[in-house]
């Protein structure tokens, strides 16, 4: 009797590591991709010294590949000029600076980029709110690849070796591939991974379905009383008085949304989308930018938002060298 409960248990065990092995767990800052605005991310762990590349996998986030790299020279997140520390957030790739602009711009101090280097758009809103200090935070290569085995070794950049930024940079569109950096990556089951993306994914789409049908109401409740800031309006009362008279016009405006990427991390999330506006008045499609928290309920509130009508158009990208002279 002994003996075959002993096997039993056994058996169970195997059976629940099986399960647990085929298991999918995703990585919690990646929530939502898209052919245009996030066809590839980059998620960058300090903790590690790991850049990872994704791919949009039916907006499903798939690893394609890691490489090894050196962070800031102090650990921690960034929070005032010359702190050595890399920034931990959400943020985009702005422009490519190739060997010679660098040379032109720092003289001989230019060789210890590299190959070239890739700026990152910090501060990003959050951090402005937060008062980070800083900037120059980009993603380069080094004129020494030793630097990547120290792990930390630089004044708060992100450092690959030079044939790594050459292969990195076949998969980065410049302002439309995200770079997420954080200290930890943590990995969720399928189930809890989806919910956070749903959760996030409703309450936009609820935002945006009440400002194309004019329910103020439904709209203004998008935003987060506390935290909101618009840098023509200034906070949430203002901006509610702004928005209140446009929604009174008489025009019945047009408005459309696709090619929605979502990413997460402690903090809060970021939401890109192609957003069509037509009106008497207003004819512009670009790229919205919505930065989210979640309230003490819990429930994900707009806190900033931003719009490039010069990043609307979609072309098909394919991995492929753009940036560096063979």
């Amino acid at each position: 009797m002994k003996n075959m409960l002993a096997i039993m248990a056994t058996m169970l065990t195997v059976f629940v590591g099986i399960a647990h092995a085929q298991e999918t767990f995703l990585p919690s800052n990646i929530l939502m991709m898209d052919e245009n605005y996030a066809h590839h991310v980059i998620l960058v762990e300090k903790a590690t010294h790991q850049l990872h590349i994704f791919e949009n996998d039916k907006t499903y986030p798939k690893l394609i590949k890691t490489y090894n790299i050196a962070t800031g020279k102090f650990k921690g997140d960034k929070s005032v000029n010359g702190d050595h520390k890399t920034p931990e957030g959400i943020y985009t790739l702005q422009e490519f600076l190739s060997q010679d602009e660098l040379k032109r711009r720092h003289g001989d101090y230019a060789k210890i980029y590299g190959a070239g280097a890739f700026p990152m758009d910090y501060p990003n809103f959050v951090d402005n709110r937060e008062k980070n200090g800083g900037g120059g935070i980009w993603l380069h290569s080094t004129d020494d690849d030793n630097r990547i085995a120290k792990g930390l070794d630089s004044k708060g950049c992100v450092v690959v070796q030079n044939a790594d930024l050459k292969e990195i940079g076949k998969y980065i569109e410049l302002k439309h591939t995200p770079i997420i950096v954080v200290q930890d990556i943590f990995h969720l089951n399928k189930k809890t991974w989806e919910r956070n993306r749903t959760d996030i994914h409703d309450a936009v789409m609820k935002w945006a379905k009440a400002w194309q049908q004019k329910d103020f109401d439904n709209y203004i409740a998008g935003y987060d009383q506390d935290r909101f800031w618009d840098k023509s309006h200034g906070a949430y009362a203002g901006y509610k008085v702004y928005k209140k008279a446009v929604f009174a016009r008489p025009d019945k405006p047009i408005i459309n949304f696709d090619f929605i990427s979502i990413m997460a991390n402690e903090k809060y999330a970021v939401v890109h989308l192609r957003q069509s506006y037509k009106s008497s008045i207003i004819n512009d499609t670009g790229k919205k930018t919505l930065y989210l928290m979640k309230n003490s309920n819990y429930d994900w509130k707009i806190v900033g938002e931003l719009f490039d009508k010069n990043e609307g158009q979609n072309l098909a990208f394919s991995p492929q060298n753009r940036y560096f002279k063979e």
